[in-house]
């Protein structure tokens, strides 16, 4: 063995001659997962989901037709045809906006979620077929139908083959994407991205997703050999080949070549508590057996990969055998012939020879008897495990055979002449063999990581859900309408702005007692105008209540985005204000009780969180009990150091002796807090210009920022900012200290201060204007 493995090929120059390939590696783990915290949130939209489903039951209604022997509807090409075309241009949409964003992982998800949406609906359509006749079968028996036989055989049929028309109908659907493919989306992608397949075409149109794992022997034989459907069989061949290709494998394709079995707890142990689809368990559990833990882990390609390898390194299997084909080597046939060789007392020792002769016999014999669902019991007869007395029994019972004797003969004149095919020889057949078992091990490997990539995620349909995850920015959305007018981005921030109400109830009981209607009064005078507002500064309302009025401004982070929704919440709290003094002003007139607020603003540079509560949407934000800090209004505060005329902000540390509290109370009837978060934002939003201005009626004077900002109509809206220290509240005295440090900062809405900053902004201009003139 030595003397001949010295006039072998070295190994480098047999890894020279493989073939190679390379794919792309799905990146899906980027994608924050959805509001169940498991799975990647998808919402493909109506009109993609909708032509799907069309066009699914009708290629389920075709094959049910046909193995029901009814004539059939072949209505389903021009179906499909509504189908591509809706495809095709979301699909374009959605590699336009990768390349915008440069996020490839992006077309990823939607080829993937694409895939899973055909397979669902086949799934989905079948059950909901088996579920019709099962209901109309329980009618039949009751006498309500007349039907009962031929429902009870559609059933029957329909049961035994489920599996096979599932098969059908999700190859025929797979073929007409990658005519599609073909035809254009992978041109568009590679001149827009620069990439054909951001998904690999094997992954994409792999049979094992077909047959949702392995099928029926019948679906399964006409892709792989019959004898690596049985688990243990195809466990043997795959080590009986690693053990021949050893010299020469990637060492991330390595395994244990014990007994191989994986005990039935195994898989569900590396799954965890998570669930999975039938198709997902069965592959996960094959997998394990042929590929090692490291090579599923690693996404980058082999030379096992392409099956081609196998077959060429064996010699081929052409007629003239054996071929060179990429090596050039001048023993390479001295290898080749070693290999086949050895392959073939591997698998003589496994006991897997005649069950490997008898698999492409199988599918070379069968397709001509005519026969249905018989495939294995010719398979059992082709490799020995039946005399032809106990055949030509079983024969006899199956449907359609009127002479099991001469269709034995012709079986076993069939089998003599397959025998005979120089093209399926004994070298040939190993040499095939070898590349069948590489190709189940690649489709296994790759079906593994699209059944795990197609599990991640979850097709929403429900629009309770989609806004839920929408609000929370876990959805990815491919609706071509939102990707069209998605130019906002995602949220990255919020404002929100909290207003307490007090002294309503007092208003409303006294409206009450004149027999005045306070439902009518409030909405005429607070709530329908500060609706109306909402729009044009891009608010919302978050809460209301008999006390309080909680609104949010989004903060998106799309090129188009504003991005002033600090400012904005200082101009439209002014403006409630405003209007709570005009609302104050009729209760003079009619003479009922004063309305006060307090309205505090805060800033989170993150979305929201939202909940829902049935149909009621429930914001979740930290800024919310910072905002309901700053519209507090402390009691004691109020009646021991009142403000001038009862109205004002005065946020205070309380003080004990020596001892001060770390909680800040506040005083704040009618006016706006702006929290420093918000105010630090506020200077990136808009520019603010400092300006120090005399208290009227004070020595002391007042820094104030000035600004200005539009709203979503272009509106240009004036505002002015007051910085002030915090005071020191001891007794029923408030003392301002200028070391504290210490400040909180007030949305002025006092029409005359800011008429006097307005003022001093203009004469500021004027004379910048003048000093230009003249330097001119």
């Amino acid at each position: 063995m030595s003397r001949l493995r010295a006039s072998l090929p070295p190994e480098q120059a047999v890894q020279e001659g493989f073939a190679r390939t390379r794919f792309e590696r799905l990146r899906l783990e980027g994608f924050p997962r959805g509001i169940d915290n498991l799975h990647i949130d998808v919402a493909l939209g109506p009109s993609i989901s909708r032509a799907a489903e069309i066009y699914i039951a009708a290629l389920v209604r075709e094959n049910l037709q046909r193995i029901w022997r009814q004539p059939a509807d072949t209505r389903s090409d021009s179906i499909g045809e509504g189908f591509r075309r809706v495809l095709l241009d979301l699909h374009n949409a959605v590699v336009k906006q990768a390349r915008s964003s440069h996020r490839l992982e992006r077309v990823q998800l939607f080829q993937v979620a694409v895939l899973r949406l055909l397979l669902d609906l086949t799934d989905a359509e079948l059950t909901r077929v088996r579920n019709d006749l099962e209901d109309a079968r329980h009618k039949a028996d009751r006498g309500v139908d007349g039907r009962g036989l031929q429902i009870h055989h559609q059933s029957s049929v329909l049961a035994r083959n489920v599996g096979h028309v599932r098969y059908r109908v999700a190859r025929h659907a797979v073929r007409d994407l990658m005519r599609l493919e073909h035809e254009s989306l992978r041109k568009l992608r590679k001149s827009v991205l620069g990439r054909s397949w951001p998904v690999a075409e094997t992954l994409l149109t792999n049979p094992i997703l077909q047959l949702d794992g392995f099928g029926a022997l019948g679906d399964f034989s006409r892709i792989y050999p019959a004898v690596l459907y049985a688990e243990d069989d195809a466990r043997r061949a795959g080590l009986c080949l690693l053990d021949v290709l050893g010299d020469w494998l990637p060492q991330s394709a390595r395994i244990a070549t014990g007994n191989g079995t994986v005990a039935a707890g195994t898989v569900a142990a590396a799954r965890g508590d998570k669930a999975g689809s039938l198709g997902l368990i069965a592959t996960e559990r094959r997998v394990r057996l042929l590929v090692s833990e490291g090579e599923l882990a690693d996404w980058s390609a082999n030379w096992l990969d392409l099956p081609v390898n196998a077959t060429a390194l064996l010699g081929g299997a052409e007629v003239a055998w054996p071929q060179p084909f990429h090596w050039h080597h001048p023993r390479i046939a001295t290898l080749q012939l070693a290999l086949n060789r050895r392959f073939e007392r591997a698998l003589r020792d496994a006991q897997l020879v005649r069950a490997v002769r008898a698999s492409y016999a199988l599918s070379a014999i069968y397709p001509t008897l005519g026969l249905q669902d018989a495939e294995t019991l010719v398979y059992e007869y082709l490799k020995g495990d039946l005399g032809k007395r106990e055949m030509t029994r079983r024969l006899a019972g199956v449907d359609g055979v009127s002479n099991a004797v001469q269709l034995l003969r012709r079986i076993d004149q069939l089998n003599r002449e397959h025998a005979r095919n120089p093209a399926y020889g004994r070298r040939q057949t190993l040499a095939r063999f070898a590349g069948d078992v590489l190709r189940l091990r690649r489709d296994l490997k790759h079906a593994w990581r699209m059944f795990r990539a197609m599990d991640s995620i979850r097709l929403l349909n429900d629009e309770r859900e989609q806004a839920l995850s929408l609000a929370n920015n876990t959805l990815q959305v491919f609706c071509l309408d939102d990707l069209a007018l998605d130019a906002q981005g995602n949220v990255v921030g919020h404002v929100i702005i909290r207003t307490e109400v007090r002294g309503s109830d007092r208003i409303t009981g006294e409206m009450r007692r004149r027999n005045l209607n306070p439902a009518a009064h409030f909405s005429r005078y607070f709530y329908d105008p500060i609706t109306r507002l909402l729009d044009p500064f891009g608010a919302q309302k978050v809460a209301v209540e008999g006390d309080a009025l909680m609104l949010s401004i989004l903060e998106h982070g799309g090129e188009a985005a504003d991005r002033l929704a600090v400012a904005r919440a200082c101009c439209l709290a002014t403006r409630i204000l405003h209007l709570v003094d005009t609302m104050n002003a009729e209760h003079r007139r009619i003479g009922l009780p004063q309305i006060e607020l307090g309205i505090g603003i805060s800033y989170a540079d993150e979305a929201p969180t939202y909940l829902y509560d049935q149909s009621r949407r429930v914001t979740i934000s930290p800024a919310i009990n910072r905002a309901r800090s700053l519209a507090s209004c402390n009691t004691l505060l109020r009646e021991t150091c009142p403000q001038p005329g009862h109205r004002g902000l005065c946020v205070a540390l309380p003080m004990q002796g020596d001892e001060r509290d770390a909680t800040l109370v506040r005083y704040n009837v009618n006016g706006i807090e702006l929290e420093p978060a918000a105010f630090t934002r506020l200077h990136v939003e808009v520019s603010l210009r400092k300006l120090t201005m005399r208290r009227r009626g004070s020595l002391r004077s007042a820094t104030l920022y000035a600004g200005s900002c539009t709203d979503t109509n272009g509106v240009a809206h004036g505002l002015v900012i007051r910085e002030r220290p915090v005071k020191l509240w001891i007794g029923n005295q408030l003392l301002e200290k200028n070391d504290e440090g210490r400040r909180f900062y007030e949305v002025v809405a006092d029409p005359q201060l800011t008429a006097r900053v307005a003022s001093r902004l203009a004469e500021a201009s004027s004379e910048t204007a003048s000093a230009m003139g003249h330097s001119d």
